[in-house]
């Protein structure tokens, strides 16, 4: 039995007018606010990923002249390097059949300078 036949009245709600507006502006600022927040986020990952890029350069670079100190035998010396805001200063010293290489390597970070020191040790070629 429908509604119709059993002679009940359905009434249609209609939305005041101007509602459907109200409900579009509050969607707009709550898209806003997401937005917002995700804006801030945005701007955090993308200082860490050039935090992370500086110490991989920091890291290669210190990777590199101690593949060099290592290439070229027991043999003493010492050097600086710089690349894209990263210095390395090195140090290689002999000892019998080892050498020494002793490294120190500074950037900058958002939390401040940052220095980091390896120390490595090779068989003489």
């Amino acid at each position: 039995m429908s509604a119709v036949s059993s002679g009940m009245h359905i009434r249609h709600l209609q939305s005041p007018r101007g509602f459907i507006l109200i409900e579009a502006l509050i969607a707009l600022v709550l898209v806003g606010v997401v937005f917002l927040g995700l804006e801030g986020s945005l701007t955090l990952v993308l200082r860490a990923l050039a935090d992370s890029e500086r110490q991989t350069t920091a890291t290669r670079l210190a990777e590199s002249q101690r593949e060099h100190a290592f290439a070229v035998g027991c043999v003493a010396g010492a050097g600086s390097d710089s690349v894209n805001a990263v210095a390395a200063d090195w140090s290689a010293s002999p000892t019998g059949a080892l050498i020494h290489v002793t490294q120190t390597v500074r950037f900058a970070q958002r939390s401040g300078a940052r220095v980091e020191h390896y120390i490595a040790t090779s068989a003489c070629p």
